[in-house]
């Protein structure tokens, strides 16, 4: 916590991400989220003119849990997109890409649901609820401050505070793990993204240059009817669960 303390960069303010911010939010995604994310890099997917992968986002920023930066120019500064899944949520995600046109959407919905359920952290600490972090994104030239630490970490405070027990952060590049690391969330599990797969197939080959280690990250509040020697045997049997 003292570490954390002492990246904390003061010249930033955070507020949260209201209706009359979706517009600024959704470009923000689209530039420095979406135009990295693994699966569009791996298939050289274009879905950022996809209307219905619009409306998905901005499903996630109306439940209210995402974060923006600014610096004291006021400029934006980073963006930190969180959501309080339930376990009906995969599925609708899943139903919803199914009407899909554009096939790249429709494997990105797909995609995003088969991760959110990899593992079933609602039925490991049987909960109603896990708040995920979903997305954080820093402008080029904010990067290197401890900003995306510090987002992430008033994100972790906000799901405490509403009362959420399990806060989730997916790491699949090769830097956001240690953002979860300094925020004291521990690896539940990890596995390269060839185990994560479609209908037919995996979503990235295992002989792609992206198949790259997913490291699930958890923090779990500790809760007395909570059986410790069940949670650990299923960690123990995520990589068949995954299957």
């Amino acid at each position: 916590m003292d570490a954390l303390q002492q990246e904390k960069p003061e010249h930033f303010s955070l507020s949260r991400v209201t209706s009359q911010h979706q517009g600024m939010a959704l470009e923000v995604i689209k530039q420095y989220y979406l135009s990295e994310h693994v699966l569009v890099q791996s298939r050289n997917m274009d879905i950022s003119n996809d209307c219905a992968l619009d409306e998905y986002l901005i499903g996630l920023l109306k439940q209210g849990n995402s974060l923006f930066a600014r610096a004291e120019s006021g400029a934006l500064a980073g963006l930190c997109v969180s959501f309080a899944s339930s376990p009906v949520d995969p599925r609708n995600l899943r139903n919803y890409a199914f009407y899909r046109q554009d096939p790249n959407t429709k494997d990105f919905l797909y995609f995003t649901a088969k991760m959110q359920e990899t593992p079933n952290l609602w039925d490991i600490f049987k909960q109603q609820k896990v708040y995920e972090i979903k997305m954080i994104m820093v402008l080029p030239e904010f990067r290197r401050q401890g900003l995306a630490v510090y987002l992430a970490e008033k994100s972790k405070e906000l799901a405490q505070d509403q009362g959420y027990n399990v806060i989730r952060m997916d790491c699949i590049n090769p830097y956001d793990y240690k953002i979860a690391e300094r925020c004291m969330l521990q690896c539940l599990v990890k596995f390269p993204l060839h185990k994560v797969r479609g209908a037919n197939a995996p979503f990235i080959k295992r002989s792609s240059e992206y198949n790259r280690c997913v490291r699930v990250y958890v923090d779990a509040r500790s809760q007395p009817d909570l059986d410790r020697t069940t949670v650990r045997t299923r960690q123990q049997d995520l990589e068949s669960l995954i299957e």
